[in-house]
């Protein structure tokens, strides 16, 4: 009988062509992986894969059983996903790929609330930037992505915002830009930003040249910050120790803000904003954990925009809005 796992390893060395990648994409080791495949040439008695130097080719029968295996695994992965609908909240899987605002802003907070009142449920959160969130999303791996809906759009996945919130620019206290007054796009070029890849709709109110703020790739057109993060929820520290000029919302930067170790930067332009929201499959039923997140999500981030009103009274009343 052929086992299952043994399929989606014979699937994974078709996908990367080499045992080293395929292994660590399972979490196998290589010589794991080799046994796998060799156990499944010798159950089914033939040649599944021609090894080479560095790479590995499927044989035409390998091609044959991994497009069969695809299908089954697939099937298999739909048939254990009612059966989790059909248990409600009980038990499942939650599966979610968050960009790292969101995730730093609302996500993280939506698991820990969901895990407290369900800890029979299984989580799988992955933080990624927003084109890979609407890759896991499209491929099938995770239910749900929560990210900016710029790539989703493209991929014809269904969408639905869920937040619209300004960014600001903090830095250490005694940083240059603070006593200028309010500033402009050319004055926030001269120093490195720390954010993530900026959405087509930021980067259009964006300099063609800009500076040490960050740089245009060329093979994408997007505009990459100098140090471009995947993982907010510790970056603030980049601003305090040095002059790198952080993106984030004041929500992010409260406590920095209160105890004086951060400033906000007098640079409020309309265009700076976040806007996200959830990236589902069209066609595909979400599970009770799935929809109960979204719930979660939606509640913390009506709680955020109340105390992010309240925040930008007071740090950015006397800041007017710059055109670049």
């Amino acid at each position: 009988m052929i086992q299952t796992h043994k399929l989606s390893h014979a699937v994974a060395l078709a996908h990367h062509c080499n045992f080293r990648e395929a292994a660590d994409a399972l979490h196998l080791t290589q010589p794991a992986l080799s046994r796998s495949i060799q156990s499944l040439e010798s159950a089914l008695g033939v040649r599944l894969f021609d090894r080479g130097h560095g790479t590995v080719e499927p044989t035409a029968l390998g091609s044959l059983l991994v497009e069969r295996a695809r299908s089954i695994l697939a099937a298999i992965a739909e048939l254990e996903h009612e059966i989790e609908l059909a248990k409600g909240l009980r038990a499942g899987t939650l599966e979610v790929s968050l960009a790292p605002y969101p995730s730093a802003l609302s996500g993280q907070r939506a698991v820990a609330r969901l895990l407290a009142a369900h800890p029979e449920i299984q989580f799988r959160v992955r933080v990624a930037g927003f084109h890979g969130v609407a890759e896991d999303v499209a491929e099938g791996r995770c239910d749900l992505g929560v990210a900016d809906l710029e790539a989703a759009a493209a991929k014809g996945l269904d969408t639905e915002i869920v937040a619209r919130r300004p960014l600001c620019f903090v830095a250490r206290p005694g940083h240059p830009l603070l006593a200028r007054g309010p500033c402009g796009l050319d004055d926030m070029v001269g120093y490195p930003w720390a954010a993530i890849r900026a959405p087509a709709r930021i980067a259009r109110a964006l300099l063609p040249d800009m500076g040490r703020a960050g740089r245009w790739d060329p093979t994408t057109g997007e505009f990459a910050p100098a140090l471009e993060v995947d993982v907010v929820s510790d970056f603030l520290v980049l601003a305090r120790e040095s002059e790198i000029l952080v993106a984030a919302t004041l929500t992010m930067a409260e406590r920095e803000l209160e105890q004086g170790r951060l400033a906000v930067v007098p640079f409020a332009p309309p265009w700076l904003e976040l806007a996200y929201g959830f990236i589902t499959r069209p066609n595909h039923t979400l599970s009770p954990a799935t929809l109960e997140f979204m719930k979660l999500v939606r509640e913390i981030e009506a709680e955020l925009d109340e105390r992010e009103a309240a925040l930008r009274a007071r740090y950015l009343r006397h800041i007017g809005t710059l055109e670049p």
